[in-house]
């Protein structure tokens, strides 16, 4: 099978999964969280990635969540779903159900845990795309505990036509430059952690997969339309307000996700219950403290949307 490039460009929301009390999936609040982010301009959906959490949930649920995105969103090509798991089977069985429900690409980390070869590395991609379908690497060194350099990048899709491009969650601007210049012509080049937005579309990846957007999506859809623009300047002041208010919410020592599902409470959106390790993260006196902090940001993005 011969598999395309993708097309896809600006900003992906890494969206965050809605599970109900009982640790099912909240089919209202994911059409509701899908419907939120499309309206605001919204390329594409990432889905069960870092921040939808989905190292934690079970195969069955991703297959749900598969089943139920799938239905929900306008067009196929707008979603790309992460399947990374410890079980390379896993991994394999996902891969299919993603194909077979009409999804043209997967998104999946190297192996966890134990650091591959580069031998091993070519092996697991390969055998994931014995599935037929298409493959963009999320490589993210820190929490896989390597790097996918652009060098084994290279190796990895000289043998594995499969991939069609990269995810890439160094944190390395430089990184990410060599990736756009080497592979940005052939390979779907995406850049993400939120410090660097300005830095992906400054660049010239073609999108950013971006945790924020969950929230404010209007914010990110700004910096990418003023970067474009080539207003860099308005560009640079809407990173460094994500980057400050990422700082400040980071003094709740939890996951940003959590903290930004009770962001979209505020704003009026049902975002659903975490994973059981990851609840009851916030005391009622930080989320008064949290709508405080917030309130400058719902009222720009409200501002940008007019």
């Amino acid at each position: 099978m011969r598999f395309m490039p993708w097309k896809l460009q600006g900003v992906i929301t890494a969206l965050i999964t809605p599970l109900t009390k009982e640790s099912d999936i909240c089919t209202k609040c994911l059409e509701e969280m899908i419907k939120f982010q499309l309206s605001k301009g919204i390329s594409g959906l990432f889905i069960m990635g870092t921040y939808g959490e989905g190292i934690l949930l079970s195969e069955r649920l991703k297959k749900k969540i598969l089943e139920k995105v799938i239905d929900i969103v306008p067009s196929k090509t707008i979603v790309l779903p992460h399947i990374g798991s410890s079980d390379i089977e896993v991994i394999a069985s996902l891969a299919r159900t993603a194909r077979d429900l009409g999804y043209e690409a997967v998104s999946t980390v190297g192996p966890i845990y134990h650091v591959p070869t580069k031998k091993g590395l070519i092996k697991y991609f390969d055998y994931i795309a014995k599935e037929d379908v298409g493959i963009v690497i999320y490589n993210i060194k820190n929490r896989q505990r390597y790097n996918i350099s652009p060098d084994d990048f290279e190796l990895i899709v000289s043998e594995v036509p499969a991939v069609i491009g990269i995810k890439d969650t160094s944190y390395d601007v430089d990184q990410l430059l060599e990736y756009v210049e080497r592979f940005g012509n052939k390979y779907f080049i995406a850049g993400a952690g939120d410090s660097m937005i300005y830095y992906t579309f400054s660049v010239g990846a073609h999108a950013h997969i971006c945790g924020v957007s969950n929230a404010f999506p209007e914010v990110v859809v700004a910096l990418y339309k003023a970067v474009v623009s080539g207003n860099h300047k308005e560009g640079q002041r809407y990173q460094f307000m994500i980057n400050k208010l990422r700082r400040t919410l980071r003094k709740y020592g939890i996951e940003l996700q959590e903290v930004f599902r009770e962001v979209l409470k505020l704003r009026g959106i049902h975002s659903g219950y975490p994973p059981l390790q990851l609840s009851e993260g916030l005391t009622k006196d930080q989320l008064e403290e949290l709508k405080k902090i917030v309130e400058p940001f719902i009222k720009m993005a409200a501002g940008i949307s007019k």
